[in-house]
């Protein structure tokens, strides 16, 4: 059977027969293995795919026993660790992301530890001490410390005892903003109502977000290049004319996520995180979004209570390993 035309930047299932280990000739049946991802690079001899969790893999074109196009790996409420972990990083990449193997790379100048840490998911595809020190020579051509985001099971204990997170408590490095990621099916939640509050949404930051009062305004030179890194919307709620709350929302596929969600001071207490949840709930809805994902620092007891009552569930933990300096 004729393989198919095969195009870069999409993503194929190519089943693959593995060679005899001493003859080199091609054997059927338990010697076929599949090798999902995007192709890379493809040339008449061969062609690269970029799994999502590992490195990426050479394949001899003379071994493809067939090659189909599949869609973007699905990604559901009930999927896992990782493939959530994936997810959400798209929603906050920052100004640089490269892979190693299936961890992600991440660097902003310096704002935020999601655009600034490697996102352990997967196989780094080279030994474990090795892709640390990797990582580190990477933080430190930038100018700043290693920071590696480590995920986890809701159940368990308070911290991972993967091999990377062993490692990394070995050599010193500091545990900090223990987060919770909540994930919903927008379709079954009930969001409330704006009840006098005017909503108003913009393409780009607004004066709420930038005005001297704001988090943002003198924090980072570069906090506004972060956090407009993929397109998203912003939201900015009012009680006759005054700013009470601010929110930002991107949709990746069928997901919406929340993030950078502050009421002011003044208005807390009075249901505006609430009302602004609904708005945001009804908006990533009519984005087309089924599903939605936020997270959350564990000592936040306010917002998580928010979250647990409104029927989001908490999904997964994660927390920063940081170098220590």
């Amino acid at each position: 059977m004729p393989l198919p035309q095969v195009r870069p930047g999409r993503r194929y299932a190519v089943r693959v027969a593995t060679g005899h280990p001493v003859t080199g000739h091609p054997v059927t049946g338990s010697g076929a293995r599949d090798v999902v991802g995007v192709l890379v690079a493809a040339d008449t001899s061969t062609w690269t795919l970029l799994p999502e969790d590992r490195a990426p893999e050479t394949v001899a074109v003379a071994d493809v026993r067939a090659a189909r196009e599949v869609p973007p790996r699905v990604v559901r409420p009930s999927s896992s660790v990782d493939d959530v972990q994936r997810l959400a990083a798209r929603g906050w990449p920052g100004l640089e992301q490269h892979r190693l193997g299936g961890w992600l790379l991440r660097a902003g100048a310096g704002y935020t530890g999601r655009a600034n840490s490697a996102l352990v998911a997967g196989d780094p595809g080279l030994p474990v001490e090795d892709a640390v020190a990797r990582v580190e020579a990477f933080y430190a051509e930038r100018g700043t410390r290693a920071r590696f985001q480590v995920a986890y099971p809701m159940t368990g204990p308070d911290d991972p005892a993967g091999a990377v997170d062993a490692l990394l408590a070995a050599r010193g490095y500091e545990v900090v903003t223990p987060t919770f990621t909540y994930v919903a099916d927008l379709r079954s939640l009930e969001p409330a109502p704006l009840d006098g509050l005017t909503a108003s949404w913009s393409e780009q930051p607004d004066e709420e977000w930038l005005a001297p009062e704001s988090p943002l305004h003198g924090r980072h030179p570069r906090a506004v290049d972060v956090i407009t890194a993929c397109p998203a919307r912003y939201l900015t709620l009012r009680s006759h004319g005054d700013f009470v709350a601010r929110a930002r929302l991107v949709v990746t596929e069928d997901w919406c996520g929340i993030t950078e969600l502050v009421v002011d001071e003044g208005a807390r207490g009075r249901g505006t995180g609430r009302r602004a949840m609904g708005e945001l709930t009804r908006a990533g809805r009519a984005a087309g979004a089924r599903f939605g994902y936020l997270q959350v620092l564990q000592t936040n007891a306010a917002a998580t209570g928010l979250y647990d009552a409104l029927g989001w569930r908490r999904h997964h933990r994660y927390h920063y390993r940081v170098q220590p300096s």
